[in-house]
């Protein structure tokens, strides 16, 4: 199985699996990447992210986002100050985010597969890659649901999250 890095797409060598031909990817970071968003701060972070061309947003436990890559704005049709510390349903527009309460406190947020995600790698360290997600836009009522993958890196107290709408991982 081939290893590739989900952030510069850097192939970082072979994992031996019986299971898996060697046509299959695995993703996870490359030890520059993570050494690049751990250290770096402020101007420094913001230019690394933005040189990643798969859309990336740094959130906190709570999905609260922290930073926000162009790929990502581009993605979400939304500048950053639409989306720094915002949370993640309401920069995604989850009509469940619109309900009292808000995004992480509704009933329907604890089957949240993105929160699910990020809150796993937030609380184990482990990085979780290509999760199939559904997310459900809009208002109560006028829904579109969305097909997308997630993969989380845990970065210090942050969570990276990567978004890929369904069909298109890279």
């Amino acid at each position: 199985m081939k290893c590739v890095c989900a952030w510069c797409a850097k192939e970082t060598g072979r994992a031996e699996d019986s299971r898996h031909p060697d046509t299959v990817i695995s993703h996870g970071i490359c030890e520059s990447c993570l050494d690049n968003i751990t250290f770096q701060k402020g101007v420094l972070l913001q230019r690394y992210l933005d040189s990643l061309p798969v859309p990336i947003l740094v959130v906190d436990e709570d999905v609260v986002v922290q930073a926000v890559n162009a790929s990502a704005c581009e993605m979400l049709g939304k500048d950053r100050v639409d989306i720094d510390q915002k949370r993640g349903g309401d920069v995604f527009e989850c009509a469940y985010a619109r309900l009292p309460g808000g995004c992480g406190r509704t009933i329907h947020c604890s089957g949240c597969t993105i929160r699910r995600t990020v809150m796993k790698t937030h609380e184990t360290g482990q990085p979780q890659c290509m999760v199939p997600a559904t997310l459900n836009r809009g208002i109560p009522g006028e829904v579109s649901t969305i097909a997308l993958y997630i993969t989380t890196v845990k970065a210090g107290d942050a969570v990276l999250l990567r978004v890929d709408k369904k069909g298109r991982p890279r």
